[in-house]
């Protein structure tokens, strides 16, 4: 007969969710992700709302993706509106971008994956026996806070981001500070690459799933999806793309890409569609175990990529501007964003005085669900004849290596 078995709470990820484990007997024959947080209606909460209260309201769906919200929801509005930026302004955006992949990954590998890798509980244990490593981590994760304060005027919920434009434009002093800071964290990167590289892959090698990324732009931005699968999907018909259905067992809609297999969003994702020469010996199997070296890649990444934009800004001289002025009119408008958990994607619509009449919002772990759920079912599989706590513990490792935000895809 089968027992249904649950993990009350999943540890070591942003929000609430269990895996339910079904047994036949001795044996686990069956798992599903379940995201138990509360609903929390911020697409309801923004109709009726003044285009310029969209993104403050918006990045408040999560802290530790508070920049990326905001940049997205701020895209889509002038997108919207028919706003354009300066060249600075968007510098200045990306630049703030890099600065949550950096916070966010090293706040994933440091404080939430590597306690699985060295049969830790969490961050306490994990402090008593690899106090450096975790110094380390944080170190790097500060400077991506510091990116964050520095452009946005602090690290969760940026107020200096505005609709057309930034508040306040950094000085030069603030930005070489910056870049003397980034460079300070060059070694702890390096040797962090080089840690996370060594380390023992904790699950079965599993299929590699189709990837969905972010195209046509700067790195983490664009006009379009694309995927492994050859499929190209512009920015108007990605929501309708992407399919978010509601299903009984999850609090967070749930893609189904009309019908089709899942595709996997994220730092993997992003380096199989696009994976430089020099990374290529690290990376040489793209399923969903090696998500830990894909985050540190793209930690080396960010760091280079914050630098580059800094040199460009200061190179071409910081212009004390004024946010774009905004005239309220009629239409409709959605941006992409790669978000350090994959992709975003923010869609609003207004009348002619500029009021919400409608929003979207489609989140990295909303898409990924149908990934994670492919993904346990073949762990089950894979580990048919395991000891339940070892498929347990497994299962929760599988969960960690997408890094789910649950608060984020129930919003």
């Amino acid at each position: 007969m089968n027992r249904l078995s649950k993990v009350d709470i999943l540890t070591r990820v942003e929000g609430h969710g269990s895996v339910e484990l079904i047994r036949d007997g001795g044996r686990i024959v069956d798992a599903r992700l379940n995201l138990f947080e509360s609903p929390r209606l911020f697409e309801a909460l923004m109709v009726g709302r003044r285009f310029d209260e969209i993104a403050d309201i918006a990045c408040r769906i999560c802290s530790l993706c508070s920049t990326i919200h905001k940049v997205a929801a701020l895209q889509a509005v002038e997108n919207a509106l028919g706003v354009t930026i300066s060249q600075q302004t968007g510098l200045l955006r990306e630049l703030a971008v890099q600065g949550g992949q950096i916070e966010n990954h090293a706040l994933h590998i440091f404080c939430l994956a590597l306690p699985d890798y060295l049969g830790v509980s969490g961050i306490q244990e994990l402090a008593t026996i690899e106090p450096e490593k975790l110094r380390m981590g944080l170190r790097i994760k500060k400077r991506g806070n510091l990116i964050q304060e520095i452009v946005g005027g602090r690290a969760i919920h940026p107020f200096n981001l505005h609709v057309g434009g930034v508040g306040k434009v950094p000085d030069t002093e603030q930005l070489r500070y910056l870049d003397e800071q980034l460079v300070a964290i060059r070694d702890d990167v390096t040797a962090s690459f080089a840690y996370i590289c060594s380390l023992n892959d904790m699950l079965p090698q599993l299929t590699q799933l189709p990837v969905c990324v972010v195209s046509g732009g700067p790195p983490l931005f664009g006009d379009r999806l694309i995927t492994s699968t050859a499929a190209t999907i512009s920015a108007s018909s990605a929501a309708a793309w992407l399919n978010e259905q509601v299903e009984p067992h999850s609090h967070a809609k749930i893609s189904h890409f009309n019908g089709t297999t899942p595709f996997m969003v994220g730092p993997l994702a992003r380096l199989t569609a696009s994976l430089p020469a020099v990374y290529a010996p690290y990376l040489t199997d793209a399923s969903i175990r090696s998500s830990m070296k894909a985050r540190i890649i793209e930690v080396q990444q960010a760091v280079e990529r914050a630098q580059s934009l800094i040199r460009q800004l200061l190179d071409d001289g910081l212009k004390n501007e004024l946010p774009a002025v905004v005239i309220p009119a009629k239409g409709e408008g959605m941006a992409l964003v790669e978000a350090p958990r994959g992709v975003l994607l923010h869609s609003y619509r207004f009348d002619e005085q500029g009021i919400c009449c409608a929003a979207t919002i489609v989140t990295p772990t909303a898409i990924n669900q149908g990934a994670i759920a492919a993904s346990l079912k073949e762990l089950i599989t894979l580990m048919n004849g395991a000891e339940y706590d070892q498929v347990r513990s497994a299962a929760e490792i599988l969960v960690r290596c997408f890094d789910p935000c649950i608060s984020c895809a129930v919003h």
